[in-house]
């Protein structure tokens, strides 16, 4: 299970997410939907400890996954897919670091 609690993230004065929760079930389609510009890969990034909230948790299955350290960040990742709708680089990273990012994920 994945739950969203009060999840908050700011850039500067600009305010991309304000206050989101919600709880994904296992087993269950859950989509996240909405106009351009309105947060949504913000809010995978940080569910994936891509971006860290202002505010806010991100739990997998109780452990608070923003609390983690990047061992323990791995560990939750190896059991999740994320799929790209083209092909894409993170924006936050280097070159190198987007190269090297599935090598550091699985090769630590």
């Amino acid at each position: 299970m994945i739950q969203a609690e009060n999840v908050l993230k700011t850039f500067g004065d600009q305010q991309v997410l304000k206050g989101i929760n919600f709880t994904f079930e296992a087993g269950k389609n859950n989509l996240i939907i909405g106009r351009s510009g309105a947060g949504k890969t913000v809010l995978l990034k940080i569910l994936v400890g891509l971006q860290v909230p202002t505010s806010g948790q991100v739990m997998y299955d109780e452990v608070n996954f923003t609390a983690l350290d990047k061992a323990g960040m791995r560990e939750i990742r190896m059991k999740i897919g994320m799929l790209f709708q083209g092909s894409a680089l993170f924006d936050s990273l280097t070159v190198e670091e987007n190269v090297r990012f599935p090598l550091d994920m699985f090769y630590p």
